[in-house]
């Protein structure tokens, strides 16, 4: 398992998720899921999201530890 960033531009906004997957499509199916359950379907669609690995080596199991959004 890894530690991923996730993050996706809409106009203004920037949204964000942090989480414990373990590929990067994984990931981005995570964070799209979770950004569309807390702000009625702003996720968009999984290949608008930027993935990068934070940490390799990560006990699991997978999980969300942070999801959010700010205004750039």
């Amino acid at each position: 398992m890894n530690k991923f960033t996730c993050t996706r531009s809409l106009g203004e906004e920037i949204y964000y998720a942090t989480l414990i997957a373990e590929n990067e499509e994984q990931a981005r199916d995570m964070a799209l899921e979770e950004t569309n359950k807390k702000w009625s379907r702003s996720g968009g669609r999984a290949r608008e999201w930027s993935v990068r690995v934070l940490e390799s080596g990560v006990e699991g199991p997978a999980r969300i530890i942070d999801c959010g959004y700010r205004e750039a």
